[in-house]
């Protein structure tokens, strides 16, 4: 105890100037502490969905400023076999939250490596599943803004930021890298039962796997939460396929009359990542697909709207910038970007992407189709990173379940990382 102690004032105390925020105990940098630090903020203008409120006041479109994400916290391998890991922040701080946001424990972890092959670990974390960023996406990389809202299939309800309670292992043998779960979901409030139909009692574990071939560099996924890199710059080599579920049984309940039926929840997903540079000049190239399956019973819909800070809404999304993310039904997600060639007299990197999402959910009757496009800039890799994205949503009615309209979001993000 008197050493978790020591190494939380450590990292309090490491100077910005250290590299990486890191300090190592021994030579050859075996046990260490790393530091972590990160924001990210957002100026957005959102065509809002038909009946939005804000405050009681109708709204056709809004300019708002906000804090996307906000993270503080370490990770320590005070001996070389054993790893801990701390992470405290959240997510929205924006008008509606200003006074009641809690910066909350996000990630709390210890993991033992027996050797490359097998790592155990236990904690709240996020945990990989059915795809690359399904779960476990890492933040401060992503290529297109916001992907995760597509893969965290529970959020809010059976976690907490997508965060659950939970064992693991993970290893490399060979070129293949495994993970496998079980997990103590969160309990969904009573309106998230009823408006869902979750079951009620307790929560049965939650199960998830992830296996993935590297057919050039080995991404080193240190923890679980430093896999899924959205974009390496031109840094690596990468080229895998992967494959995972994601599974919890008599997740759902529903009575008919004398009737009740339940349902489970599985996610199955494939997926393709590759990235790497394709010149002396260091341009590269960055592409994700993912093809999911998802099963949660054929009514079930979920609308997700990022950073929200609206109310009502008369359509089938409801308020502001929610719209269809998750549901019964098949899936593709695909990304691609380009990062053009390093130029002599800056540092600066320019990386447009574009990204495509679409859904045949069995709960509508159109297509859910969402796109989006954007450029990044780096002034200093992920550290000083600033992003204008687009994202062109469906808006869908409640009566017939189809497609009436199409609206956007303009975001502008600046990340900063220590």
């Amino acid at each position: 105890m008197k050493k978790i102690f020591f190494l939380v004032a450590l990292a309090a105390t490491i100077p910005v100037s250290a590299q990486l925020l890191r300090h190592n105990f021994d030579e050859e940098g075996n046990t260490f502490i790393q530091g972590i630090a990160r924001a990210q903020f957002w100026a957005r203008y959102t065509e809002t969905n038909p009946g939005t409120t804000v405050q009681g006041r109708p709204v056709n479109n809004v300019f708002d400023l906000s804090v996307r994400r906000y993270r503080l916290g370490f990770f320590a391998q005070v001996q070389k076999n054993w790893l801990f890991y701390v992470l405290m922040g959240n997510n929205n701080l924006n008008q509606n939250t200003l006074r009641t946001t809690d910066f909350r424990l996000l990630d709390l972890m210890a993991q033992y490596s027996f050797s490359p092959q097998l790592s155990i670990g236990v904690g709240k974390a996020t945990f990989p599943a059915a795809g690359r960023y399904s779960n476990n996406f890492a933040n401060g990389s992503m290529l297109t803004l916001d992907p995760s809202i597509y893969y965290l299939n529970t959020s809010g309800h059976f976690d907490d930021v997508g965060r659950r309670l939970g064992v693991y292992a993970k290893g490399q043998l060979g070129k293949f890298e495994y993970f496998v779960s079980a997990q103590s979901p969160a309990y969904p409030t009573e309106k998230m039962r009823g408006d869902f139909n979750y079951t009620k009692g307790h929560t049965n574990l939650l199960t998830s796997s992830y296996l993935k071939y590297e057919f050039w560099d080995d991404e080193a996924s240190r923890l679980l939460t430093t896999g899924g890199a959205g974009t390496y710059l031109g840094s690596k080599r990468i080229l895998n396929v992967g494959i995972g579920y994601e599974y919890l049984p008599n997740m759902r309940e529903i009575n008919t009359g004398t009737a009740t039926t339940t349902h489970d929840y599985f996610n199955l997903g494939i997926d393709l990542f590759l990235d790497t540079p394709i010149s002396d000049q260091n341009d590269a190239i960055t592409a994700y697909l993912s093809l999911n399956t998802i099963h949660f019973g054929n009514d079930y819909i979920r609308n997700v709207g990022a950073n929200s800070i609206f109310e009502g809404g008369t359509s089938l999304n409801g308020a502001g910038n929610a719209y269809p993310v998750t549901g019964t039904g098949n899936t593709v997600f695909l990304q691609l970007g380009y990062l053009f060639p390093k130029w002599e007299s800056t540092k600066i990197r320019v990386q447009p992407n574009i990204g495509w999402k679409f859904a045949d959910y069995k709960a509508l009757n159109s297509y859910m189709n969402a796109y989006m496009v954007g450029v990044n800039t780096y002034f200093n890799g992920q550290k000083s990173k600033l992003s204008l994205g687009y994202e062109n949503r469906p808006v869908f009615s409640k009566i017939s379940k189809e497609e009436t309209r199409r609206l956007g979001t303009f975001v502008l993000q600046y990340q900063i990382e220590l």
